[in-house]
C-alpha cells in the first residue's frame, strides 16, 4: 500500500487481472465522481471504474505508464499525439463543467485566481490581474486534469489513458497544460523557449483553431501558463491543510514553490516549456 497525506493506493491482484483501490483524503474526494463523469463521455481515454463510493474507487489496470514505455524505447504515445489530446478531452469536457462543479471539483475560474493569489501572499499581483481579465470569457470553461505529466499517463491497448483525476478543476483550458508541455519538452530534450518548444504548443492549441485564430489563441495560452501555478498552489494549500510542519518541509514547501515559479515567468526568467 502507498500511503500520502493525499490518498491511500493498493493494488489488488483478481481472476481478471490487477485492480486498483484508491482512497482520497477530504481535498480530492470528488476524484471518483468526477472519474466516473468524464469515464462516461470518454472512456478510451480515463479509467475503466469497477466500482466507487464517496472518495473510493476501484478501477481496472490501466496498462504501463508512458514514462516507463518512452524509457523501454517505445515511441507511441508521442507528445506530439497526446497535445492534440489534451485539447480534445478539454473541449469534450466543456458542457460537462457544471455537473463536475456540482460533484465538488474546485471552481478555479480564472476571476477567482487573483484573490486566491493574494490570499497565498503573492506579489505580483498586477500581472496576475491583467491575465486573469484576458482569459474571462474568451474560451469555454473545461474540467482539466492539471498533472497531465508522464507518470499521470498510462497506456492500454496502444492509447493513452490520463489517469488521477484528484487534482483536477474547473477552469479555462489554457490553465491546465503546463505539467503536459513540460514533460514533452524535457522527454523530446528541447530547449525550453525554442522554436520546437513553440510548436508543441501550437499542436495543443490547434483543435481550439474553432473559438479563435491561432495568433489569438497563443496570446490566451500565455496568460493562462502565467496563472498555472495559483492553481497548483492553491491545490497544495487544500490537500496540506491540518498536516503536521514536517509533512510540508519533507515535500518541499510547495505552495511557495509554484509562487516562485509564478515570479520566474513574470520576469522571465523562467519560459516556455520550463515551469
Amino acid at each position: 500500500m502507498l500511503t500520502r497525506p493525499w490518498s491511500a493506493i493498493v493494488r489488488v491482484p483478481t481472476a481478471e487481472g490487477d485492480a486498483w483501490f484508491k482512497e482520497n483524503a477530504r481535498a480530492s474526494a470528488f476524484e471518483p465522481a468526477l472519474t466516473e463523469l468524464l469515464s462516461r463521455r470518454r472512456p478510451d481515454s480515463l479509467p475503466e471504474l469497477i466500482a466507487w463510493e464517496g472518495p473510493r474507487v476501484l478501477t481496472r489496470d490501466a496498462g504501463p505508464r508512458l514514462r516507463n514505455v518512452l524509457d523501454a524505447g517505445g515511441t507511441r504515445p508521442s507528445w506530439e499525439e497526446l497535445l492534440p489530446l489534451c485539447a480534445e478531452l478539454q473541449i469534450d469536457f466543456m458542457d460537462l463543467v457544471d455537473e463536475a462543479l456540482a460533484l465538488g471539483t474546485p471552481d478555479d475560474r480564472p476571476e477567482l485566481l487573483p484573490e486566491r493569489y493574494a490570499l497565498l501572499g503573492g506579489d505580483r499581483s498586477e500581472p496576475v490581474r491583467v491575465a486573469a481579465e484576458r482569459l474571462a470569457g474568451s474560451v469555454p470553461l473545461t474540467v482539466a486534469h492539471m498533472e497531465a505529466h508522464d507518470g499521470n499517463i498510462f497506456v492500454r491497448g496502444g492509447r493513452a489513458v490520463f489517469i488521477d483525476w484528484a487534482e483536477a478543476v474547473v477552469t479555462h483550458p489554457f490553465v491546465g497544460p503546463l505539467l503536459a508541455l513540460r514533460s514533452a519538452t524535457e522527454r523530446l530534450d528541447y530547449e525550453p523557449g525554442s522554436p520546437e518548444v513553440e510548436h508543441l504548443r501550437d499542436l495543443y492549441l490547434e483543435p481550439f483553431t474553432t473559438f479563435a485564430s491561432l495568433a489569438e489563441l497563443r496570446e490566451l495560452f500565455t496568460a493562462g501558463y502565467l496563472l498555472f501555478p495559483i492553481s497548483r498552489a492553491d491545490v497544495w494549500r487544500r490537500t496540506l491543510e491540518g498536516q503536521p510542519q514536517e509533512v510540508l518541509e519533507d515535500l518541499g514547501d510547495p505552495i511557495n514553490g509554484w509562487l516562485e515559479i509564478l515570479g520566474e515567468l513574470v520576469d522571465g526568467t523562467t519560459t516556455l516549456g520550463g515551469a
